[in-house]
Protein backbone atom coordinates (compact mmCIF):
# COMPACT_ATOMS: atom_id res chain seq x y z
CA UNK A 1 0.00 0.00 0.00
CA UNK A 2 1.51 3.66 -0.74
CA UNK A 3 1.35 6.00 1.95
CA UNK A 4 -0.03 9.79 1.35
CA UNK A 5 -1.80 9.42 -1.71
CA UNK A 6 -5.32 10.69 -3.16
CA UNK A 7 -7.48 7.64 -5.12
CA UNK A 8 -10.32 8.24 -6.95
CA UNK A 9 -12.92 5.62 -6.85
CA UNK A 10 -15.21 5.18 -10.46
CA UNK A 11 -18.25 3.48 -10.21
CA UNK A 12 -19.73 3.31 -13.97
CA UNK A 13 -23.23 1.04 -12.88
CA UNK A 14 -26.66 1.24 -14.12
CA UNK A 15 -26.84 4.75 -16.40
CA UNK A 16 -25.15 7.06 -14.01
CA UNK A 17 -21.40 7.60 -12.98
CA UNK A 18 -20.39 8.26 -9.37
CA UNK A 19 -16.85 9.41 -8.31
CA UNK A 20 -15.53 10.05 -4.81
CA UNK A 21 -11.88 11.18 -3.53
CA UNK A 22 -10.12 9.87 -0.41
CA UNK A 23 -7.03 10.69 0.93
CA UNK A 24 -5.14 8.38 2.50
CA UNK A 25 -1.71 8.34 5.11
CA UNK A 26 -0.45 7.68 8.23
CA UNK A 27 -3.26 7.64 10.17
CA UNK A 28 -7.02 7.02 8.79
CA UNK A 29 -7.98 7.89 5.67
CA UNK A 30 -9.42 11.18 4.86
CA UNK A 31 -12.25 12.52 2.33
CA UNK A 32 -10.40 14.40 -0.68
CA UNK A 33 -13.45 15.30 -2.61
CA UNK A 34 -17.40 14.73 -1.60
CA UNK A 35 -18.80 11.77 -4.05
CA UNK A 36 -20.78 13.01 -6.88
CA UNK A 37 -23.17 11.79 -8.90
CA UNK A 38 -23.49 12.12 -12.66
CA UNK A 39 -26.43 10.74 -15.24
CA UNK A 40 -25.34 9.59 -18.33
CA UNK A 41 -27.73 9.92 -20.96
CA UNK A 42 -26.14 8.11 -24.04
CA UNK A 43 -28.24 5.71 -25.55
CA UNK A 44 -25.29 3.21 -26.15
CA UNK A 45 -22.27 2.03 -23.57
CA UNK A 46 -19.73 3.21 -26.17
CA UNK A 47 -21.38 6.89 -25.58
CA UNK A 48 -21.83 6.37 -22.26
CA UNK A 49 -18.14 5.61 -21.68
CA UNK A 50 -17.55 8.76 -23.81
CA UNK A 51 -19.55 11.03 -21.78
CA UNK A 52 -18.05 9.34 -18.46
CA UNK A 53 -14.39 10.17 -19.60
CA UNK A 54 -15.54 13.92 -20.01
CA UNK A 55 -17.10 14.10 -16.24
CA UNK A 56 -14.41 12.68 -15.04
CA UNK A 57 -11.80 14.59 -16.55
CA UNK A 58 -13.85 17.61 -15.27
CA UNK A 59 -13.78 16.14 -12.05
CA UNK A 60 -10.33 15.90 -11.45
CA UNK A 61 -9.47 19.23 -12.96
CA UNK A 62 -12.29 20.73 -10.16
CA UNK A 63 -10.42 19.26 -7.52
CA UNK A 64 -7.19 19.52 -8.05
CA UNK A 65 -6.67 15.79 -8.42
CA UNK A 66 -4.29 15.31 -11.04
CA UNK A 67 -1.60 12.90 -10.70
CA UNK A 68 -3.38 11.10 -8.37
CA UNK A 69 -4.47 7.14 -8.67
CA UNK A 70 -7.81 5.61 -9.55
CA UNK A 71 -9.57 2.60 -8.66
CA UNK A 72 -12.69 1.33 -10.50
CA UNK A 73 -16.22 -0.24 -9.25
CA UNK A 74 -16.36 -3.55 -11.99
CA UNK A 75 -20.33 -3.03 -12.62
CA UNK A 76 -22.08 -6.32 -11.41
CA UNK A 77 -23.90 -7.02 -14.82
CA UNK A 78 -19.49 -7.03 -16.07
CA UNK A 79 -18.80 -9.26 -13.28
CA UNK A 80 -18.69 -13.09 -13.21
CA UNK A 81 -18.45 -15.10 -9.98
CA UNK A 82 -18.26 -18.43 -9.68
CA UNK A 83 -16.91 -21.16 -7.18
CA UNK A 84 -14.17 -23.64 -7.67
CA UNK A 85 -12.37 -26.63 -5.82
CA UNK A 86 -9.36 -27.52 -6.76
CA UNK A 87 -6.61 -30.38 -5.40
CA UNK A 88 -3.92 -28.61 -3.47
CA UNK A 89 -1.60 -26.49 -5.81
CA UNK A 90 1.36 -24.66 -5.69
CA UNK A 91 1.05 -20.52 -6.33
CA UNK A 92 2.63 -20.59 -9.92
CA UNK A 93 0.28 -23.39 -10.62
CA UNK A 94 -3.03 -22.18 -9.80
CA UNK A 95 -3.50 -19.38 -12.27
CA UNK A 96 -2.78 -21.71 -15.55
CA UNK A 97 -5.26 -23.98 -13.51
CA UNK A 98 -8.30 -21.32 -12.91
CA UNK A 99 -7.65 -20.51 -16.75
CA UNK A 100 -9.00 -23.62 -17.66
CA UNK A 101 -11.80 -23.82 -15.52
CA UNK A 102 -12.86 -20.26 -17.06
CA UNK A 103 -13.54 -21.84 -20.18
CA UNK A 104 -16.21 -24.22 -18.83
CA UNK A 105 -17.61 -21.75 -16.21
CA UNK A 106 -18.24 -18.42 -18.03
CA UNK A 107 -19.50 -17.47 -21.61
CA UNK A 108 -15.76 -15.70 -22.51
CA UNK A 109 -12.37 -17.51 -23.40
CA UNK A 110 -10.08 -17.07 -20.64
CA UNK A 111 -8.12 -14.90 -23.44
CA UNK A 112 -10.87 -12.28 -23.61
CA UNK A 113 -11.03 -11.96 -19.96
CA UNK A 114 -9.13 -10.65 -16.72
CA UNK A 115 -9.79 -12.58 -13.45
CA UNK A 116 -8.73 -12.78 -10.27
CA UNK A 117 -9.32 -15.33 -7.43
CA UNK A 118 -9.57 -15.66 -3.35
CA UNK A 119 -9.53 -19.15 -1.31
CA UNK A 120 -12.88 -19.37 0.40
CA UNK A 121 -13.44 -20.99 3.91
CA UNK A 122 -12.74 -24.61 3.70
CA UNK A 123 -15.62 -27.13 4.55
CA UNK A 124 -14.50 -30.01 7.24
CA UNK A 125 -12.67 -33.18 5.70
CA UNK A 126 -12.99 -31.42 2.13
CA UNK A 127 -9.71 -32.54 0.40
CA UNK A 128 -9.94 -29.88 -2.20
CA UNK A 129 -9.35 -26.15 -1.65
CA UNK A 130 -12.45 -24.02 -2.14
CA UNK A 131 -11.70 -20.57 -4.22
CA UNK A 132 -13.79 -17.87 -5.26
CA UNK A 133 -13.14 -16.98 -9.22
CA UNK A 134 -14.46 -13.31 -10.22
CA UNK A 135 -13.76 -12.26 -14.27
CA UNK A 136 -14.73 -9.69 -16.32
CA UNK A 137 -13.92 -8.02 -19.98
CA UNK A 138 -10.15 -7.37 -20.52
CA UNK A 139 -12.39 -4.71 -23.57
CA UNK A 140 -14.04 -3.26 -20.65
CA UNK A 141 -11.15 -2.61 -18.57
CA UNK A 142 -9.23 -1.31 -21.19
CA UNK A 143 -11.60 0.99 -22.34
CA UNK A 144 -11.51 2.67 -18.90
CA UNK A 145 -7.85 2.30 -18.32
CA UNK A 146 -7.50 4.79 -21.12
CA UNK A 147 -10.25 6.99 -20.19
CA UNK A 148 -8.71 7.24 -16.68
CA UNK A 149 -4.97 8.25 -18.20
CA UNK A 150 -6.63 10.89 -20.36
CA UNK A 151 -8.18 12.34 -17.12
CA UNK A 152 -4.33 12.42 -15.68
CA UNK A 153 -4.69 10.05 -13.57
CA UNK A 154 -3.43 6.20 -12.88
CA UNK A 155 -5.50 2.96 -13.17
CA UNK A 156 -4.48 0.93 -10.07
CA UNK A 157 -7.49 -1.15 -9.63
CA UNK A 158 -10.32 -2.59 -10.79
CA UNK A 159 -12.64 -4.71 -8.46
CA UNK A 160 -15.84 -6.16 -8.56
CA UNK A 161 -18.66 -3.92 -7.46
CA UNK A 162 -19.46 -6.38 -4.57
CA UNK A 163 -15.83 -5.44 -3.20
CA UNK A 164 -16.16 -2.04 -3.38
CA UNK A 165 -19.90 -2.38 -1.52
CA UNK A 166 -17.98 -4.13 0.93
CA UNK A 167 -14.83 -1.68 1.59
CA UNK A 168 -17.65 0.69 2.09
CA UNK A 169 -19.74 -0.89 4.21
CA UNK A 170 -17.04 -1.31 6.79
CA UNK A 171 -16.08 2.09 6.58
CA UNK A 172 -19.77 2.98 7.85
CA UNK A 173 -19.24 0.65 10.69
CA UNK A 174 -20.22 -2.45 9.25
CA UNK A 175 -18.09 -5.25 10.68
CA UNK A 176 -16.82 -8.35 9.25
CA UNK A 177 -18.17 -10.90 11.14
CA UNK A 178 -16.92 -14.19 11.99
CA UNK A 179 -15.17 -16.43 9.54
CA UNK A 180 -19.02 -18.18 7.58
CA UNK A 181 -21.27 -14.80 8.27
CA UNK A 182 -22.73 -13.57 5.46
CA UNK A 183 -23.82 -10.44 4.96
CA UNK A 184 -25.76 -8.80 1.55
CA UNK A 185 -25.45 -5.27 0.33
CA UNK A 186 -28.69 -4.54 -2.21
CA UNK A 187 -29.74 -1.29 -3.60
CA UNK A 188 -31.27 0.35 -6.41
CA UNK A 189 -29.63 1.92 -9.74
CA UNK A 190 -31.06 3.14 -12.83
CA UNK A 191 -33.54 0.99 -14.32
CA UNK A 192 -31.73 -2.16 -12.19
CA UNK A 193 -31.33 -3.56 -8.94
CA UNK A 194 -28.47 -4.98 -7.41
CA UNK A 195 -27.61 -7.60 -4.70
CA UNK A 196 -23.86 -8.65 -3.61
CA UNK A 197 -23.64 -11.16 -0.69
CA UNK A 198 -20.03 -11.06 1.31
CA UNK A 199 -19.09 -13.77 3.19
CA UNK A 200 -16.98 -12.30 5.68
CA UNK A 201 -14.81 -9.36 3.62
CA UNK A 202 -14.94 -11.22 0.73
CA UNK A 203 -17.35 -11.45 -2.20
CA UNK A 204 -19.54 -14.62 -2.56
CA UNK A 205 -22.42 -13.32 -5.17
CA UNK A 206 -22.96 -10.28 -7.08
CA UNK A 207 -25.63 -9.79 -9.72
CA UNK A 208 -27.82 -6.74 -11.19
CA UNK A 209 -31.26 -7.32 -12.85
CA UNK A 210 -34.01 -5.12 -14.84
CA UNK A 211 -36.76 -3.65 -13.18
CA UNK A 212 -38.83 -0.72 -12.12
CA UNK A 213 -38.16 1.79 -9.66
CA UNK A 214 -41.31 -0.05 -7.86
CA UNK A 215 -40.41 -3.30 -8.16
CA UNK A 216 -36.79 -3.03 -7.10
CA UNK A 217 -37.46 -4.76 -3.63
CA UNK A 218 -39.07 -7.46 -5.02
CA UNK A 219 -36.29 -8.13 -7.53
CA UNK A 220 -33.71 -7.92 -5.27
CA UNK A 221 -35.11 -10.11 -2.36
CA UNK A 222 -35.57 -12.36 -6.00
CA UNK A 223 -31.95 -12.51 -6.25
CA UNK A 224 -30.88 -13.16 -2.48
CA UNK A 225 -32.99 -15.69 -1.85
CA UNK A 226 -31.29 -17.38 -5.61
CA UNK A 227 -27.84 -16.37 -4.19
CA UNK A 228 -28.65 -18.02 -0.73
CA UNK A 229 -30.02 -21.30 -2.50
CA UNK A 230 -26.71 -21.89 -4.05
CA UNK A 231 -24.80 -20.84 -0.89
CA UNK A 232 -21.21 -22.87 -0.44
CA UNK A 233 -20.96 -25.52 2.76
CA UNK A 234 -18.09 -23.28 4.56
CA UNK A 235 -21.31 -21.01 5.24
CA UNK A 236 -21.98 -20.88 9.24
CA UNK A 237 -25.71 -21.07 9.63
CA UNK A 238 -27.69 -18.78 11.06
CA UNK A 239 -28.73 -15.04 9.91
CA UNK A 240 -27.52 -13.01 7.12
CA UNK A 241 -27.49 -9.34 7.60
CA UNK A 242 -29.03 -7.40 4.88
CA UNK A 243 -28.58 -4.18 3.66
CA UNK A 244 -30.88 -2.01 1.67
CA UNK A 245 -32.54 1.66 1.41
CA UNK A 246 -34.88 2.84 4.43
CA UNK A 247 -37.13 3.68 1.81
CA UNK A 248 -37.95 -0.52 1.01
CA UNK A 249 -40.45 -1.61 2.90
CA UNK A 250 -39.20 -5.24 3.28
CA UNK A 251 -40.70 -6.27 6.43
CA UNK A 252 -42.60 -9.27 6.10
CA UNK A 253 -40.51 -10.18 3.24
CA UNK A 254 -37.14 -10.78 4.75
CA UNK A 255 -37.61 -14.97 5.32
CA UNK A 256 -36.09 -17.51 3.44
CA UNK A 257 -37.38 -21.81 3.53
CA UNK A 258 -33.44 -22.61 4.68
CA UNK A 259 -31.88 -22.40 8.10
CA UNK A 260 -30.95 -18.94 7.35
CA UNK A 261 -32.18 -15.65 8.76
CA UNK A 262 -32.79 -12.14 7.07
CA UNK A 263 -31.78 -9.61 9.10
CA UNK A 264 -32.28 -5.82 7.81
CA UNK A 265 -29.37 -3.64 8.92
CA UNK A 266 -30.86 -0.41 10.76
CA UNK A 267 -29.56 2.95 10.66
CA UNK A 268 -27.07 1.89 7.42
CA UNK A 269 -27.96 4.94 5.35
CA UNK A 270 -26.68 7.94 8.24
CA UNK A 271 -23.59 6.25 8.93
CA UNK A 272 -22.97 5.60 5.29
CA UNK A 273 -23.27 9.39 5.04
CA UNK A 274 -21.34 10.16 7.40
CA UNK A 275 -18.38 8.50 6.58
CA UNK A 276 -18.26 9.41 3.07
CA UNK A 277 -19.10 13.08 4.21
CA UNK A 278 -16.23 15.44 3.15
CA UNK A 279 -14.26 18.35 4.60
CA UNK A 280 -17.04 20.68 4.22
CA UNK A 281 -19.19 19.02 6.08
CA UNK A 282 -22.60 15.88 5.43
CA UNK A 283 -22.38 14.26 2.07
CA UNK A 284 -26.11 15.15 1.64
CA UNK A 285 -25.71 16.52 -1.98
CA UNK A 286 -24.68 12.54 -3.57
CA UNK A 287 -27.37 9.83 -2.99
CA UNK A 288 -25.95 7.55 -0.60
CA UNK A 289 -26.71 4.31 -2.53
CA UNK A 290 -25.33 5.64 -5.77
CA UNK A 291 -22.33 7.09 -4.15
CA UNK A 292 -21.51 3.74 -2.03
CA UNK A 293 -20.01 1.86 -4.80
CA UNK A 294 -17.63 4.63 -5.89
CA UNK A 295 -16.62 5.49 -2.35
CA UNK A 296 -15.95 1.71 -1.36
CA UNK A 297 -13.67 1.62 -4.58
CA UNK A 298 -11.84 4.11 -3.33
CA UNK A 299 -11.16 2.13 0.10
CA UNK A 300 -11.01 -0.77 -1.38
CA UNK A 301 -7.00 -2.00 -1.01
CA UNK A 302 -6.80 -5.76 -0.12
CA UNK A 303 -9.88 -6.23 -2.60
CA UNK A 304 -10.02 -9.03 -5.67
CA UNK A 305 -8.18 -6.56 -8.19
CA UNK A 306 -8.52 -7.56 -11.45
CA UNK A 307 -5.61 -5.50 -13.08
CA UNK A 308 -2.78 -7.33 -10.49
CA UNK A 309 -4.03 -10.60 -9.71
CA UNK A 310 -0.37 -12.03 -9.44
CA UNK A 311 -0.06 -9.93 -6.22
CA UNK A 312 -2.42 -11.85 -4.11
CA UNK A 313 -1.94 -15.95 -3.57
CA UNK A 314 -2.98 -17.86 0.40
CA UNK A 315 -2.45 -15.82 3.35
CA UNK A 316 -1.51 -12.31 0.99
CA UNK A 317 -3.94 -9.97 3.26
CA UNK A 318 -2.79 -11.30 6.82
CA UNK A 319 0.89 -11.13 5.04
CA UNK A 320 0.12 -7.78 3.25
CA UNK A 321 -1.14 -6.10 6.52
CA UNK A 322 2.22 -6.94 8.63
CA UNK A 323 4.54 -5.19 5.81
CA UNK A 324 2.35 -2.16 5.50
CA UNK A 325 2.10 -2.28 9.08
CA UNK A 326 5.78 -2.18 9.53
CA UNK A 327 6.61 -0.12 6.19
CA UNK A 328 3.94 2.46 7.79
CA UNK A 329 5.89 2.53 11.01
CA UNK A 330 9.06 3.35 9.14
CA UNK A 331 8.15 5.86 7.35
CA UNK A 332 6.96 7.42 10.77
CA UNK A 333 9.88 8.03 11.76
CA UNK A 334 11.74 8.94 8.12
CA UNK A 335 9.28 11.33 8.54
CA UNK A 336 10.66 13.23 11.52
CA UNK A 337 14.00 14.03 9.27
CA UNK A 338 13.85 17.21 7.41
CA UNK A 339 15.48 16.30 4.20
CA UNK A 340 13.12 13.12 3.98
CA UNK A 341 10.02 15.32 4.10
CA UNK A 342 10.94 17.72 2.14
CA UNK A 343 12.28 15.30 -0.59
CA UNK A 344 8.57 13.56 -0.07
CA UNK A 345 6.66 16.41 -0.79
CA UNK A 346 8.96 17.36 -4.01
CA UNK A 347 7.69 13.78 -5.22
CA UNK A 348 4.18 14.51 -4.57
CA UNK A 349 4.46 18.21 -6.40
CA UNK A 350 6.19 17.11 -9.02
CA UNK A 351 3.58 13.90 -9.72
CA UNK A 352 0.76 16.47 -9.46
CA UNK A 353 2.37 18.94 -11.80
CA UNK A 354 3.02 16.09 -14.17
CA UNK A 355 -0.77 14.88 -14.12
CA UNK A 356 -2.08 18.19 -14.25
CA UNK A 357 0.14 18.98 -17.27
CA UNK A 358 -0.61 15.77 -19.01
CA UNK A 359 -4.62 17.08 -18.26
CA UNK A 360 -3.95 19.97 -19.95
CA UNK A 361 -2.23 18.25 -22.98
CA UNK A 362 -5.80 18.35 -25.28
CA UNK A 363 -6.52 22.18 -24.29
CA UNK A 364 -2.62 22.61 -26.06
CA UNK A 365 -3.35 20.89 -29.04
CA UNK A 366 -6.16 22.55 -29.14
CA UNK A 367 -4.77 26.21 -28.91
CA UNK A 368 -2.20 24.91 -31.34
CA UNK A 369 -4.52 23.88 -34.00
CA UNK A 370 -6.65 27.41 -33.67
CA UNK A 371 -2.85 29.37 -33.73
CA UNK A 372 -2.10 27.75 -37.29
CA UNK A 373 -5.69 28.38 -38.68
CA UNK A 374 -5.58 31.87 -37.66
CA UNK A 375 -1.97 32.31 -39.34
CA UNK A 376 -3.39 30.83 -42.38
CA UNK A 377 -5.73 33.28 -42.28
CA UNK A 378 -3.39 35.94 -41.75
CA UNK A 379 -1.32 34.62 -44.82
CA UNK A 380 -4.34 35.15 -47.05
CA UNK A 381 -4.91 38.33 -45.97
CA UNK A 382 -1.67 39.74 -46.47
CA UNK A 383 -1.69 38.13 -49.93
CA UNK A 384 -4.74 39.89 -50.82
CA UNK A 385 -3.67 43.60 -49.67
CA UNK A 386 -0.19 42.73 -51.78
CA UNK A 387 -2.89 41.97 -54.49
CA UNK A 388 -4.71 45.07 -54.18
CA UNK A 389 -1.66 47.11 -54.30
CA UNK A 390 0.16 46.00 -57.16
CA UNK A 391 -3.37 45.84 -58.76
CA UNK A 392 -2.63 49.07 -61.71
CA UNK A 393 1.29 47.17 -61.91
CA UNK A 394 0.69 45.79 -65.50
CA UNK A 395 -0.84 49.68 -66.44
CA UNK A 396 2.71 51.62 -64.92
CA UNK A 397 4.58 48.98 -66.62
CA UNK A 398 3.39 48.89 -70.15
CA UNK A 399 2.89 53.57 -70.15
CA UNK A 400 6.98 53.20 -69.06
CA UNK A 401 7.63 51.20 -71.89
CA UNK A 402 5.40 53.23 -74.25
CA UNK A 403 7.88 56.21 -73.25
CA UNK A 404 10.87 54.32 -73.69
CA UNK A 405 10.78 52.79 -76.81
CA UNK A 406 11.56 54.37 -80.10
CA UNK A 407 9.27 55.73 -82.48
CA UNK A 408 8.12 52.95 -85.00
CA UNK A 409 8.08 50.31 -82.77
CA UNK A 410 5.24 47.58 -82.41
CA UNK A 411 4.96 44.99 -79.50
CA UNK A 412 3.23 42.25 -80.20
CA UNK A 413 3.45 40.62 -77.41
CA UNK A 414 3.94 41.68 -73.27
CA UNK A 415 4.27 39.04 -70.59
CA UNK A 416 4.38 39.92 -67.26
CA UNK A 417 4.89 38.04 -63.85
CA UNK A 418 5.52 39.75 -60.76
CA UNK A 419 8.02 42.32 -61.25
CA UNK A 420 9.94 40.73 -64.56
CA UNK A 421 8.82 41.97 -68.33
CA UNK A 422 9.46 39.96 -71.34
CA UNK A 423 8.25 41.67 -74.93
CA UNK A 424 8.04 40.58 -78.15
CA UNK A 425 7.85 43.34 -81.31
CA UNK A 426 8.77 45.01 -84.10
CA UNK A 427 11.18 47.65 -84.68
CA UNK A 428 13.08 49.84 -87.95
CA UNK A 429 15.84 49.45 -85.46
CA UNK A 430 15.79 46.94 -82.67
CA UNK A 431 19.41 47.46 -81.49
CA UNK A 432 18.30 50.92 -80.36
CA UNK A 433 16.11 50.01 -77.46
CA UNK A 434 18.52 48.07 -75.98
CA UNK A 435 20.68 51.20 -74.90
CA UNK A 436 16.95 53.19 -74.32
CA UNK A 437 15.66 50.57 -71.64
CA UNK A 438 19.18 50.41 -69.71
CA UNK A 439 19.73 54.33 -69.39
CA UNK A 440 15.84 54.64 -68.52
CA UNK A 441 16.32 53.22 -64.94
CA UNK A 442 13.11 51.42 -64.04
CA UNK A 443 14.23 48.71 -66.42
CA UNK A 444 16.98 46.37 -65.16
CA UNK A 445 18.75 43.18 -66.71
CA UNK A 446 17.99 43.59 -69.82
CA UNK A 447 19.01 41.29 -72.63
CA UNK A 448 18.03 39.83 -75.78
CA UNK A 449 16.28 36.46 -75.52
CA UNK A 450 16.69 35.42 -79.23
CA UNK A 451 18.96 37.01 -82.14
CA UNK A 452 17.43 39.64 -84.13
CA UNK A 453 15.81 38.75 -87.21
CA UNK A 454 14.92 41.03 -90.30
CA UNK A 455 11.27 40.79 -92.15
CA UNK A 456 10.49 41.49 -95.07
CA UNK A 457 8.80 45.16 -94.63
CA UNK A 458 12.36 45.96 -93.87
CA UNK A 459 11.08 45.67 -89.76
CA UNK A 460 13.29 44.09 -87.22
CA UNK A 461 11.49 41.63 -84.84
CA UNK A 462 13.40 41.33 -81.53
CA UNK A 463 12.62 39.73 -77.95
CA UNK A 464 13.75 41.44 -75.08
CA UNK A 465 13.54 40.09 -70.89
CA UNK A 466 13.90 43.01 -68.40
CA UNK A 467 13.30 43.09 -64.60
CA UNK A 468 11.00 46.40 -63.96
CA UNK A 469 11.96 48.54 -61.20
CA UNK A 470 9.80 51.54 -60.27
CA UNK A 471 11.03 54.69 -59.34
CA UNK A 472 10.22 56.40 -56.29
CA UNK A 473 9.07 59.48 -57.47
CA UNK A 474 6.78 60.52 -60.50
CA UNK A 475 9.99 62.65 -62.34
CA UNK A 476 12.54 60.57 -61.37
CA UNK A 477 12.64 58.32 -64.55
CA UNK A 478 12.67 60.86 -66.49
CA UNK A 479 15.88 62.40 -65.31
CA UNK A 480 17.74 59.60 -65.59
CA UNK A 481 17.45 57.76 -62.12
CA UNK A 482 18.94 60.82 -59.88
CA UNK A 483 17.42 61.22 -57.01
Amino acid sequence: MNLFRTVVGIDPSGRRLALSAVRSGLGRSSVAAPPAVFELRGDREQARLEEAGNILSDFVARNGLAGGEARLAIPADKVFFARVSLPPLKEKDLRPALALELDRLFPFPASRLKFHWRRAAPTAGEKNVPQVVAAAPSDYIGRWEELVSRAGLTLVGAVPSACALSAACEAAGETEGKAGDLRAVLRGLDGMVECAVMESAGPLFSSARACSPESAPEEAISLLEASLVDAPPSAAPGEVRVIAPAGWRLEGRLRHPGEEVLRLVDGFESRAANAMAGPEGSAKGAPVWEALGAHGAALCENGMDLLSPEKEGAGFRAWSRTVTGALAAVTALLALSWPAAVALRTNQELRRLDGEIASLQPAVARVEDSLAALGEIEGRIFALREEKAGGDAPLRILRDLTDSLPPGTWLTGLRMEDRKVEMDGLSPSANEIFPLLSRDGRFRKVEFVSPITRQADNLERFQIRSEYAPSSSPNQGKEGGKP
